[in-house]
Protein backbone atom coordinates (compact mmCIF):
# COMPACT_ATOMS: atom_id res chain seq x y z
CA UNK A 1 0.00 0.00 0.00
CA UNK A 2 1.24 3.43 -0.77
CA UNK A 3 1.57 6.60 1.53
CA UNK A 4 -0.90 8.65 -0.94
CA UNK A 5 -3.21 6.16 -0.01
CA UNK A 6 -3.41 6.46 3.35
CA UNK A 7 -2.22 10.21 4.64
CA UNK A 8 -4.37 12.88 5.47
CA UNK A 9 -4.02 15.68 2.63
CA UNK A 10 -5.14 19.01 4.55
CA UNK A 11 -2.05 19.52 6.62
CA UNK A 12 -2.49 22.02 9.86
CA UNK A 13 0.33 24.28 9.25
CA UNK A 14 1.86 27.43 11.78
CA UNK A 15 4.68 29.58 11.07
CA UNK A 16 7.74 29.36 13.16
CA UNK A 17 7.60 33.39 14.57
CA UNK A 18 3.70 32.40 15.69
CA UNK A 19 2.90 32.33 19.78
CA UNK A 20 3.29 28.47 21.43
CA UNK A 21 -0.35 29.67 23.48
CA UNK A 22 -1.23 29.60 18.99
CA UNK A 23 0.24 25.85 18.37
CA UNK A 24 -1.82 24.89 21.27
CA UNK A 25 -4.70 26.68 20.29
CA UNK A 26 -4.31 25.11 16.76
CA UNK A 27 -3.89 21.47 17.85
CA UNK A 28 -7.05 21.81 20.22
CA UNK A 29 -9.09 23.14 17.42
CA UNK A 30 -8.41 20.39 15.26
CA UNK A 31 -8.28 17.41 17.57
CA UNK A 32 -4.46 16.67 16.55
CA UNK A 33 -1.09 16.25 18.58
CA UNK A 34 1.52 18.19 16.12
CA UNK A 35 1.99 20.75 13.27
CA UNK A 36 4.33 21.05 10.23
CA UNK A 37 5.94 24.71 11.17
CA UNK A 38 6.55 26.60 8.36
CA UNK A 39 8.97 29.52 6.95
CA UNK A 40 7.86 31.87 4.10
CA UNK A 41 6.11 28.42 3.30
CA UNK A 42 9.05 26.39 3.65
CA UNK A 43 9.06 23.09 6.29
CA UNK A 44 11.16 23.95 9.22
CA UNK A 45 10.31 22.10 11.63
CA UNK A 46 7.39 20.36 13.95
CA UNK A 47 6.23 20.90 16.64
CA UNK A 48 4.60 18.23 18.92
CA UNK A 49 2.77 17.77 22.17
CA UNK A 50 5.56 16.61 23.42
CA UNK A 51 7.25 19.33 22.37
CA UNK A 52 5.02 21.64 24.34
CA UNK A 53 5.37 19.46 27.63
CA UNK A 54 8.97 19.79 27.50
CA UNK A 55 9.37 23.89 27.05
CA UNK A 56 5.80 24.01 29.83
CA UNK A 57 7.68 21.94 32.39
CA UNK A 58 11.60 22.57 32.01
CA UNK A 59 13.12 25.10 34.84
CA UNK A 60 14.06 27.08 31.72
CA UNK A 61 11.11 28.41 31.44
CA UNK A 62 9.62 28.16 34.35
CA UNK A 63 8.32 31.84 35.10
CA UNK A 64 7.36 31.97 31.17
CA UNK A 65 3.53 32.08 29.94
CA UNK A 66 3.00 30.27 26.43
CA UNK A 67 1.92 33.48 24.90
CA UNK A 68 5.70 34.82 25.22
CA UNK A 69 7.20 31.91 23.82
CA UNK A 70 7.45 31.34 20.59
CA UNK A 71 7.03 28.26 18.34
CA UNK A 72 10.27 28.37 17.24
CA UNK A 73 11.59 27.49 20.79
CA UNK A 74 9.47 24.33 21.28
CA UNK A 75 9.33 22.81 17.27
CA UNK A 76 12.12 20.15 16.61
CA UNK A 77 14.19 21.04 13.38
CA UNK A 78 15.82 18.54 11.11
CA UNK A 79 12.47 16.99 9.40
CA UNK A 80 12.12 13.94 8.24
CA UNK A 81 9.56 13.59 5.08
CA UNK A 82 8.62 11.18 2.62
CA UNK A 83 7.46 10.59 -0.47
CA UNK A 84 3.47 10.26 -1.78
CA UNK A 85 4.67 6.86 -3.74
CA UNK A 86 6.32 5.14 -1.21
CA UNK A 87 5.19 1.88 0.71
CA UNK A 88 3.38 2.11 4.09
CA UNK A 89 6.66 -0.05 5.31
CA UNK A 90 8.91 2.41 4.62
CA UNK A 91 6.91 5.05 6.71
CA UNK A 92 6.62 2.70 9.30
CA UNK A 93 10.34 1.88 9.04
CA UNK A 94 11.55 5.34 9.27
CA UNK A 95 9.37 6.18 12.37
CA UNK A 96 10.69 3.44 14.23
CA UNK A 97 13.92 4.49 13.41
CA UNK A 98 14.02 8.10 14.23
CA UNK A 99 11.53 7.26 17.03
CA UNK A 100 8.79 10.26 15.62
CA UNK A 101 5.38 9.47 14.85
CA UNK A 102 4.28 11.53 11.77
CA UNK A 103 6.09 12.02 8.08
CA UNK A 104 4.99 15.24 6.53
CA UNK A 105 4.64 13.96 2.48
CA UNK A 106 5.78 15.26 -0.16
CA UNK A 107 6.41 15.42 -3.97
CA UNK A 108 8.42 17.33 -5.81
CA UNK A 109 9.93 19.35 -2.52
CA UNK A 110 5.84 20.35 -2.08
CA UNK A 111 4.15 19.26 0.97
CA UNK A 112 1.52 17.51 0.07
CA UNK A 113 -0.55 16.04 3.32
CA UNK A 114 0.91 14.17 6.35
CA UNK A 115 1.01 10.08 7.45
CA UNK A 116 1.05 9.47 11.11
CA UNK A 117 1.16 5.94 13.16
CA UNK A 118 -2.84 6.74 13.43
CA UNK A 119 -2.74 6.53 9.88
CA UNK A 120 -0.58 3.41 9.73
CA UNK A 121 -3.33 1.45 11.92
CA UNK A 122 -5.79 1.48 9.01
CA UNK A 123 -4.07 -1.47 7.24
CA UNK A 124 -4.28 -3.57 10.37
CA UNK A 125 -7.92 -3.48 11.39
CA UNK A 126 -8.44 -7.21 10.32
CA UNK A 127 -5.32 -8.77 12.00
CA UNK A 128 -5.78 -11.54 13.75
CA UNK A 129 -2.43 -11.47 15.86
CA UNK A 130 -2.77 -11.75 19.70
CA UNK A 131 -2.55 -8.58 21.04
CA UNK A 132 -0.25 -10.13 23.95
CA UNK A 133 2.49 -10.74 21.35
CA UNK A 134 3.02 -7.16 20.30
CA UNK A 135 2.17 -5.51 23.66
CA UNK A 136 4.51 -3.52 26.10
CA UNK A 137 4.78 -5.85 29.39
CA UNK A 138 6.93 -3.36 31.33
CA UNK A 139 4.30 -0.64 32.70
CA UNK A 140 5.23 2.63 33.85
CA UNK A 141 2.84 3.38 36.16
CA UNK A 142 2.48 6.54 38.23
CA UNK A 143 -0.23 7.40 41.91
CA UNK A 144 -3.54 10.36 41.81
CA UNK A 145 -0.87 11.95 44.87
CA UNK A 146 2.32 12.37 42.51
CA UNK A 147 3.30 15.28 40.96
CA UNK A 148 2.45 16.05 37.56
CA UNK A 149 6.32 17.26 37.20
CA UNK A 150 7.31 13.70 38.52
CA UNK A 151 4.76 12.22 35.64
CA UNK A 152 6.52 14.58 32.74
CA UNK A 153 9.70 13.52 34.02
CA UNK A 154 9.15 9.70 33.61
CA UNK A 155 7.28 10.69 29.86
CA UNK A 156 10.67 12.26 28.81
CA UNK A 157 13.20 10.31 30.39
CA UNK A 158 11.52 6.98 28.95
CA UNK A 159 10.17 8.17 25.76
CA UNK A 160 6.33 7.51 26.25
CA UNK A 161 3.61 9.75 25.77
CA UNK A 162 0.99 8.32 28.51
CA UNK A 163 1.20 6.47 31.85
CA UNK A 164 -1.39 4.49 33.72
CA UNK A 165 -2.59 5.67 37.30
CA UNK A 166 -2.87 3.03 39.59
CA UNK A 167 -4.39 3.31 43.17
CA UNK A 168 -3.72 -0.09 45.15
CA UNK A 169 -3.27 -2.31 42.23
CA UNK A 170 -6.14 -0.72 40.39
CA UNK A 171 -6.44 1.22 37.21
CA UNK A 172 -7.88 4.39 37.92
CA UNK A 173 -6.80 6.90 35.21
CA UNK A 174 -4.28 7.60 32.19
CA UNK A 175 -2.43 10.77 31.55
CA UNK A 176 -1.33 11.41 28.52
CA UNK A 177 1.51 14.69 27.34
CA UNK A 178 -1.06 16.03 25.48
CA UNK A 179 -3.10 16.43 28.83
CA UNK A 180 -0.45 17.44 30.70
CA UNK A 181 1.12 19.93 28.16
CA UNK A 182 -2.25 21.50 28.07
CA UNK A 183 -2.85 21.81 31.89
CA UNK A 184 0.85 23.35 32.54
CA UNK A 185 0.22 25.92 29.95
CA UNK A 186 -3.43 27.21 31.36
CA UNK A 187 -2.31 26.74 34.57
CA UNK A 188 0.69 29.10 34.18
CA UNK A 189 -1.62 31.31 32.37
CA UNK A 190 -3.69 31.62 34.91
CA UNK A 191 -0.96 32.45 37.63
CA UNK A 192 1.43 35.19 37.87
CA UNK A 193 5.31 34.59 37.30
CA UNK A 194 5.78 34.30 40.80
CA UNK A 195 3.83 31.03 40.85
CA UNK A 196 5.81 28.76 39.38
CA UNK A 197 5.92 26.85 42.82
CA UNK A 198 2.37 26.16 42.50
CA UNK A 199 2.63 24.53 39.25
CA UNK A 200 5.51 22.19 40.85
CA UNK A 201 2.58 20.46 43.27
CA UNK A 202 -0.16 20.42 40.21
CA UNK A 203 -0.83 16.49 41.25
CA UNK A 204 -1.79 14.20 38.83
CA UNK A 205 -5.14 13.67 39.37
CA UNK A 206 -5.99 17.30 38.38
CA UNK A 207 -4.96 16.80 35.14
CA UNK A 208 -5.96 12.74 34.52
CA UNK A 209 -8.43 10.89 32.86
CA UNK A 210 -10.57 9.03 35.28
CA UNK A 211 -12.66 6.76 32.70
CA UNK A 212 -9.84 4.56 31.19
CA UNK A 213 -11.22 1.66 28.60
CA UNK A 214 -9.08 -1.63 28.57
CA UNK A 215 -8.71 -4.55 26.16
CA UNK A 216 -8.43 -7.65 27.56
CA UNK A 217 -5.01 -9.88 26.88
CA UNK A 218 -7.04 -12.14 24.89
CA UNK A 219 -7.70 -9.49 22.27
CA UNK A 220 -6.17 -9.65 18.79
CA UNK A 221 -4.30 -6.63 17.18
CA UNK A 222 -7.11 -5.49 14.87
CA UNK A 223 -9.53 -5.27 17.76
CA UNK A 224 -6.76 -2.88 19.20
CA UNK A 225 -6.45 -0.77 15.90
CA UNK A 226 -9.66 -0.11 15.53
CA UNK A 227 -10.77 0.75 19.26
CA UNK A 228 -7.47 3.10 18.73
CA UNK A 229 -9.08 4.94 15.44
CA UNK A 230 -12.60 5.12 16.42
CA UNK A 231 -11.92 6.59 20.11
CA UNK A 232 -8.58 8.57 19.17
CA UNK A 233 -6.44 6.76 21.39
CA UNK A 234 -3.07 6.56 21.12
CA UNK A 235 -2.50 3.56 23.81
CA UNK A 236 -4.92 1.00 25.99
CA UNK A 237 -4.15 -0.59 28.82
CA UNK A 238 -4.35 -4.52 28.98
CA UNK A 239 -5.64 -6.28 31.67
CA UNK A 240 -5.81 -10.04 32.52
CA UNK A 241 -9.11 -12.00 33.67
CA UNK A 242 -8.50 -11.23 36.64
CA UNK A 243 -8.99 -7.17 35.87
CA UNK A 244 -5.26 -6.91 36.70
CA UNK A 245 -2.82 -4.42 34.25
CA UNK A 246 -0.85 -6.94 32.61
CA UNK A 247 0.68 -4.34 29.58
CA UNK A 248 -0.25 -1.86 27.81
CA UNK A 249 -0.49 -1.21 24.03
CA UNK A 250 0.39 1.69 21.81
CA UNK A 251 0.19 2.90 18.03
CA UNK A 252 4.21 2.39 18.25
CA UNK A 253 3.73 -1.70 19.39
CA UNK A 254 1.27 -1.58 15.88
CA UNK A 255 2.91 -0.15 13.73
CA UNK A 256 6.10 -2.49 14.48
CA UNK A 257 4.21 -5.32 12.13
CA UNK A 258 4.25 -3.10 9.33
CA UNK A 259 8.14 -2.37 9.50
Amino acid sequence: MKIEELMTQEVVTIDKDRKLSDALELMEKHRISRLVVVNEGEIVGMITDNDILEVMGSSRYANKLPSSLHVSTAMSKGVITIGKDADVSEAARLMLEHKIKSLPVVNDDKLVGIVTTTDLLKPLQDSEEGVEKVMTKQVITVSPEDRAIHARRLMLDNGISRLVVVEEGRIVGILTERQLGRALGAFKSAADNKQANRVRNLIVEDVMTQTVVTLSNDSTVGEAARLMLERGFSGIPIVDASDNLAGIVTKTDLVKLLA
